[in-house]
């Protein structure tokens, strides 16, 4: 950059002086002429700048000397020098950020215009080659120089800019195009603008040919060497055919042929000369220093891809991914029918987008197909980008997952499909919570409650039965008999109750002499007893027998008086027996205990009805979903499996998920384990050392191998089809065993809708839940990086989004879910097993604790008896 402004310095005093030393008819009344056609440049590249494109940032390619093999050759150089001088001078004074570049380095080298005659004839037809030769006689190290030079001069930035060109310099003007066809600069980074200005030199050779007498047979010779130069060297519209224009390029040519102050200006693009467009050449206005850039009403009021969207039949090369191995019939039929839609879903809806979008542009398709979106392999991309990145094809027909690792290799043009991959499974019916169904219609806070209100009953109870029992001493008329027997009687009655059986006794039997003999021996006998009892026996075994026997007479006769345990354990067995709608066969006679009753009764009632309906609830209503999340999945006791394919296989070679690792460890891969790893495998998994866990599972014993290692050597890279040791399957597969077992499979709902309306019955689908593993993805579609077609195909794709077509394809492509019509049918109304085996554990719990009972209660009674056999 510093080179150049000071050639610009060193310049601008030589043009001065060379101007100076022009002959004076040279320099008199046809000085003006320079000048104006300056003036006139200079207004054009502000006006293009700043009040068509809006950009103030310009790099105007000249040169110091144009090459010309005319007779006035000198003439010419120093008009063009007096014109670039004041050119150059108009345009630091405007607003614009202007930087002059010269094209002297690009002077040929070899022998000129005549040298080789390998360009284009003109009349000689569409050109073909892709470049024109002007007879440059450059070895590799001079283009190469040329290469970087151009690299230094105008690189690509973030900003836009405008590169101005004056073919008046010649050869070294159109290698200069050369050179930015060679880089493809011709893109929306640059607007071009060429500028082709014949009036200054018509009016230069039409001024020295009045001064110069020409005779006849120099006439002659001159006309015949203009002849030969235009023969060889292609006007600028043949010059265009060459080079390597697009569907974005911003390229307008500028031509003055008259000596009027106007230039015709014309709009230059191609739909792709690698795709065997022709350039298109459209006039869309004029310019004048009074009017500036006038441009046609149509021009003005439409965009540059609205002007263009006749790209005339151009072959696009697309490729696209098919996984079918089964396809049959052509790629263009396999891919715009919808025979087994399920199968290749988003590759086929995103080539029907295209097709729209072609049929829009008015291009043509090129074929070709793989069966790999693009994964890195030894270094290297392979499938669909990597053909994008070697330029085997220019778009890709299938839409893609956009990462950062792809974002520089490849361009993207819009989204395309939505991708939800999940994983499908029915879930279990009976899950943990249903074994413990007979507590789940109360809360904790209820069931404690209940309780509380039953610890409150039976005090009471016990309370008012032990009181009514020594208040109402009624036989067998008590709310509760205690375990004792009848109650005592009071002094009294004890004595009134023995006189009146006495002389009962009397009236019925006579009195004998035996009979006062038996009564006067049963009173001695018991005087006698307690003597005995009093009596200190000589032995040891004779004192111990005596106290054990006192102790179990003591025990005798305090059995048959009433208890207060016993009262209170049958106060609650009545409580139980009321909240299990039983019940006990007695009555009271206090309306205390009449309230008591009554009121258990109800609340036993309403607790019932509110248990009993709760219980049918839970059996009517739908099963709740205790399977959430990949966790839970990973927890759970259902299998897993995968659907075969490329994505879902990268996934888990770079995932950093430790639960996607700790299920691909434990659930999708089967690997051999040895006896160290049986061990683990019984205790607890824990989710957060995923690559322990994947290590432990791999059976490796070496603590440095990571969940990576093992995932690369299962899956050696992304294209790994071993399925050997693995749960990796098809959709129909997967599918199949999700209906048939407890199984959940991962795949695109797209592909498995459709599986799932024509398989599954009505109540297979209600069972059904979805879990993702990761969010659902946006694709897009790519092309090549900086590819001339990105905004094509993003207008296409827009335009398609607007009209519903897109809609219509995602309709035609994408199954519905299938819903759930749920019908109340006695299968639902069933209690299995699993339901009611808490109650079952409950009674076998109980008879578990009666039979521990019942030989205790054996054993003391045998002890018992044994002691007194032994002692008797």
């Amino acid at each position: 950059m510093a080179m150049h402004w000071l050639i610009l310095l060193l310049l601008l005093p030589a043009l001065s002086i060379r101007a100076q030393e022009l002959p004076l008819e040279e320099t008199g009344g046809e000085q003006a002429k320079p000048l104006r056609t300056s003036v006139l440049q200079s207004s054009l590249l502000v006006q293009f700048c700043v009040h068509y494109r809006h950009i103030p940032r310009l790099t105007y390619f000249t040169c110091r000397n144009p090459e010309t093999s005319t007779r006035n050759g000198e003439a010419l150089r120093a008009a063009f020098a007096a014109k670039n001088a004041q050119l150059i001078k108009s345009l630091y004074r405007s607003q614009l950020f202007v930087r002059i570049v010269q094209l002297d380095v690009l002077q040929q080298t070899g022998g000129g215009y005549g040298s080789t005659n390998t360009g284009p004839r003109r009349g000689g037809g569409r050109v073909q080659g892709p470049r024109y030769g002007f007879g440059f006689a450059q070895s590799q190290s001079q283009a190469q120089s040329h290469a970087e030079w151009l690299d230094s001069v105008l690189t690509v930035d973030a900003l836009r800019q405008i590169v101005a060109v004056d073919l008046a310099c010649g050869a070294p003007s159109r290698r200069f195009l050369e050179l930015a066809s060679a880089k493809m600069l011709y893109s929306d980074k640059f607007h071009w603008l060429l500028i082709e200005d014949f009036g200054l030199f018509n009016q230069l050779e039409a001024a020295t040919g009045k001064h110069q007498e020409v005779l006849p047979q120099q006439a002659k010779q001159l006309q015949s060497t203009r002849e030969e130069e235009a023969d060889f060297q292609p006007t600028i519209e043949e010059f265009t055919e060459g080079m390597n224009l697009y569907m974005n390029t911003e390229l307008m040519l500028a031509k003055r042929l008259s000596e009027g102050a106007n230039y015709t200006l014309y709009d230059v693009w191609n739909p792709g000369l690698n795709y065997g467009g022709h350039v298109n050449r459209t006039e869309i206005g004029s310019f004048t220093p009074s009017q500036g850039v006038r441009l046609h009403s149509w021009f003005r009021r439409t965009s540059t891809v609205r002007r263009r969207m006749d790209m005339q039949h151009a072959r696009v090369r697309c490729m696209v991914v098919v996984t079918n191995k089964n396809m049959t019939g052509t790629l263009m039929y396999y891919l715009t029918h919808t025979v087994s839609g399920h199968i290749d879903t988003m590759n086929r809806f995103n080539f029907n987008l295209l097709m729209a979008v072609r049929d829009m542009f008015n291009w043509t398709f090129v074929l070709s197909r793989t069966t790999s979106w693009g994964y890195v392999k030894n270094g290297r991309f392979d499938g669909m980008i990597g053909a994008l990145i070697r330029n085997e094809t220019d778009i890709g027909g299938a839409p893609i997952f956009y990462w950062l690792e792809r974002h520089k290799w490849i361009d993207v043009a819009g989204r395309s499909w939505s991708s939800r991959p999940c994983f499908i499974f029915r879930h279990p019916r009976n899950t943990q919570k249903d074994r413990i169904v007979f507590l789940q219609p109360f809360t904790n806070d209820v069931w404690v409650l209940i309780m509380v209100c039953g610890v409150v009953t039976v005090c009471i109870l016990w309370l008012l039965t032990t009181i009514e029992w020594k208040l109402v001493p009624h036989d067998g008329a008590a709310l509760i008999k205690p375990k004792g027997g009848a109650p005592p009687r009071h002094h009294h009655q004890v004595q009134q109750q023995q006189q009146q059986q006495h002389e009962l006794e009397a009236s019925v039997r006579p009195v004998t002499a035996l009979s006062v003999a038996e009564e006067l021996q049963d009173v001695t006998e018991i005087p006698k007893q307690e003597e005995n009892s009093n009596i200190d026996p000589s032995t040891l075994w004779q004192r111990c027998y005596l106290k054990l026997n006192n102790y179990l007479k003591q025990r005798k006769a305090k059995r048959k008086a009433p208890e207060r345990v016993g009262l209170f354990l049958e106060s609650v067995l009545f409580f139980v027996g009321i909240i299990c709608q039983q019940g006990l066969g007695f009555s009271t006679s206090f309306v205390s205990g009449r309230c008591i009753v009554i009121t258990s009764l109800l609340f036993s009632f309403c607790i019932y009805q509110f248990y009993s309906a709760s219980i049918v609830g839970t059996l009517l209503m739908e099963k709740p979903k205790t399977i959430k999340t990949l966790s839970d999945l990973v927890h759970s006791s259902l299998r897993v499996g995968m659907e075969d394919i490329l994505y879902n296989r990268d996934y888990f070679l770079n995932t950093k998920d430790p639960v996607s690792m700790e299920l691909y460890a434990k659930k999708i891969t089967s690997v051999p384990t040895t006896k160290e790893n049986e061990a683990d495998e019984d205790e607890p998994a824990d989710p957060a050392p995923a690559a322990a866990a994947a290590a432990g599972a791999a059976g490796t014993t070496d603590p440095a191998k990571s969940y990576r290692d093992i995932v690369h050597s299962h899956e050696t890279g992304a294209h790994a089809k071993d399925n050997s040791a693995s749960n990796w399957m098809d959709p129909e597969t997967g599918l199949h065993r999700v209906k048939n077992e407890r199984f959940a499979f991962h795949v695109d709902v797209a592909a498995a809708y459709k599986i799932i309306a024509e398989t599954f019955s009505e109540q297979d689908i209600c069972d059904l839940t979805e879990v993702s593993m990761f969010p659902p993805q946006k694709t897009v579609c790519i092309m090549q990086k900086n590819s001339p077609m990105r905004k094509v195909i993003s207008y296409g794709l827009r335009r398609v989004t607007e009209t519903g077509i897109l809609t219509y394809h995602f309709n035609v492509w994408h199954s519905r879910k299938p819903p759930c019509v749920k019908k109340i049918e006695t299968s639902d109304l069933h209690v299995d097993m699993d339901t009611v085996s808490s109650a079952l554990l409950i009674l076998l719990f109980s008879y578990g604790i009666a039979l521990m009972i019942l030989g205790t209660e054996i054993l003391y009674t045998k002890w018992h008896k044994r002691i007194i056999i032994k002692f008797g």
